[in-house]
């Protein structure tokens, strides 16, 4: 005589550990539910197969204790995010120096700085503004290696102050030649944080207005 097999919940679609352990519970229940009906009514010629039932519940005992593994990396993750939370918290209305290459711009204009992978004859630096529209050229310094600082007044070419929004660096390196250089050029601007945002994946700083910055992106603490 054969025994039912019941499928534990772990084994199905993910869930979190506390509805994945509440599941097998309940599939636990089902199980010697119709075990003890199955050995009430078993047939003495054909006995149940004891190697089976005990199969199955050394199944459910291994589910249990990865549904248990599961709950404390749940905690541990939770933990880390609230760590992260209360790192984040320590920037609040700090200057930083963030990895991305846009910047709010106000009256007081922006800051940004720029690292080449591989010296330059020319380097052009654009300002462009939301609607990709340039609206600041100047030349740039053509060194490799170092971090060159960029502060734009916010004007434009012909001197009149630039609506306040954000605002794109674009960096275009030359050679000898007048060819564009292979290689991304690694642009940094700088701005207050104002506030933290909670994600799924951990707390991002709002530097300046709107801007969404990680923790991994920050470069410097002024």
């Amino acid at each position: 005589m054969e025994i039912t097999q019941i499928t534990p919940a772990a084994n199905q679609p993910k869930k979190d550990a506390s509805t994945a352990l509440q599941g097998l519970g309940n599939d636990l229940d089902t199980f010697l539910t119709m075990l003890t009906t199955q050995l009430k009514n078993q047939d003495p010629t054909n006995p149940l197969d004891t190697h089976q039932m005990t199969a199955q519940l050394v199944q459910f005992a291994s589910v249990e204790q990865q549904i248990a593994q599961n709950k404390n990396l749940e905690d541990l993750v939770k933990l880390q995010n609230q760590n992260s939370e209360y790192a984040a918290v320590n920037y609040l209305g700090h200057n930083v120096q963030a990895e991305i290459d846009v910047a709010d711009v106000s009256e007081d204009g922006a800051s940004w700085g720029y690292v080449l992978d591989m010296p330059a004859n020319t380097v052009d630096l654009h300002v462009v503004n939301s609607s990709g529209m340039r609206v600041y050229s100047t030349e740039g310094e053509t060194g490799a290696g170092v971090r060159h600082s960029i502060e734009w007044d916010a004007l434009d070419n012909n001197g009149n102050p630039v609506e306040p929004g954000r605002y794109k660096l674009l960096v275009i390196a030359r050679d000898a030649q007048g060819s564009i250089i292979d290689g991304k050029p690694t642009i940094d601007s700088l701005g207050m944080v104002t506030a933290v945002k909670s994600n799924k994946t951990g707390p991002s700083l709002i530097v300046g207005q709107d801007t969404e910055v990680t923790l991994s992106q920050i470069k410097k603490i002024q």
